[in-house]
């Protein structure tokens, strides 16, 4: 997202178009996921949620963490450990800042709902819920990649080392132990806070080391039959869990899958061939959505669940509503981070 962009001034346009893409496709994901949870909507809808998130979305999280190995791994570009924490305290602040405002608007309403006074010791609670990544669900993100990024020095003295080779044998090894072991056997157990964080940088390490590879590789037949095979097994088996009644089998689909990865892969590769590396057209919506796109998938999912409280999918037609809050949401979030981005401190960090 916007962070990767500023290693480097000049910008890549099937990267961009890549973040433009991700962040329409965040937003329709976190649509369909809080309207299936929040009501009760018929299994037709289930499964056509299911195959319309898998397909339009579930590439986007691993996309995000390959763009940043495309660049942060590229040893043609400068990226010393001083910019390297520069990125990990960008996401410190990101977190000290979205995520205590998002932990201080769930404790709130928690305790308005159950009629608990509201103190100044719910500022406490808020500060234990940020240090334990008890916020919005949706900055586990944010965590696992300042996480990623303090392992930035590391994967890069590997390529510098022992060159593309030895950087591929490392990818290799943590694709497989990482993320394909782990999904075949079903998905990953989470004892806690502490693993699912460890567990996330660890999928989200593992990406960036694909993403370092992507410059070596080139779209064709084979990768599409990976990319659309990819996508074809993660709808199938979640359809088939809709249908036996044991759930849309998440791991199937989710970060920590090999087969999200692939497909995020297939969908990069597609983007630069039809895109190129020529930067887009600075006055073109998908130029200005790709630096607003980290802005954007900070605060959609509050203009969701505002919009939820209002009107309840029951009430509007199918696929006009995904398609209108969707639209609605990404504008909001849009124009919210255009006017967050007119204060000093929310330019640099947006």
């Amino acid at each position: 997202m916007h962070d990767v962009s500023k290693a480097s001034t000049r910008r890549v346009g099937w990267i961009d178009a890549a973040r433009a893409l991700g962040a329409c496709a965040i937003v329709l994901l976190h649509v369909l996921v809080s309207t299936n949870i929040a009501f009760e909507l018929g299994s037709g809808r289930e499964v056509a949620y299911a195959i319309a998130g898998i397909v339009a979305s579930r590439w986007v999280v691993p996309a995000f963490f390959l763009i940043s190995g495309v660049l942060f791994l590229d040893q043609g570009r400068q990226m010393d450990r001083h910019r390297v924490m520069a990125h990990v305290g960008r996401m410190l602040m990101t977190i000290a800042t979205f995520g205590s405002v998002f932990a201080l608007m769930q404790e709130v309403w928690v305790r308005m709902g159950e009629g608990m006074p509201i103190n100044a010791g719910i500022l406490l609670v808020v500060l234990v819920d940020v240090l334990t990544m008890r916020t919005w669900d949706h900055l586990w993100f944010i965590y696992a990649l300042a996480g990623v990024y303090l392992l930035v020095p590391a994967l890069r003295w590997v390529g510098s080392r022992f060159g593309a080779r030895g950087h591929q044998l490392l990818t290799l090894v943590l694709f497989m132990l990482v993320l394909v072991v782990p999904t075949l056997r079903g998905g990953f157990v989470f004892a806690g806070p502490i693993s699912s964080f460890l567990w996330n940088v660890a999928v989200g390490c593992t990406c960036f080391c694909v993403g370092g590879c992507l410059r070596e590789w080139h779209l064709n037949p084979a990768w599409a039959a990976i990319g659309i095979g990819s996508a074809l097994i993660m709808v199938m088996v979640s359809v088939a869990g809709l249908g036996a009644g044991v759930g849309d089998r998440g791991f199937i689909f989710l970060q920590g899958s090999c087969f999200a990865c692939l497909y995020a892969v297939f969908v990069l590769l597609l983007l630069r061939y039809a895109v190129g590396e020529d930067a887009l057209a600075e006055d073109g919506i998908a130029y200005a959505l790709a630096k607003d796109s980290f802005g954007i998938y900070l605060i959609h999912p509050l203009y969701i669940h505002l919009a939820m409280m209002v009107v309840s999918p029951a009430m509007m037609v199918p696929v006009i509503y995904e398609a209108s809050l969707g639209v609605g949401t990404l504008v909001a979030s849009w124009v919210t981070t255009r006017l967050l981005r007119l204060l000093p401190f929310f330019d640099r960090l947006l």
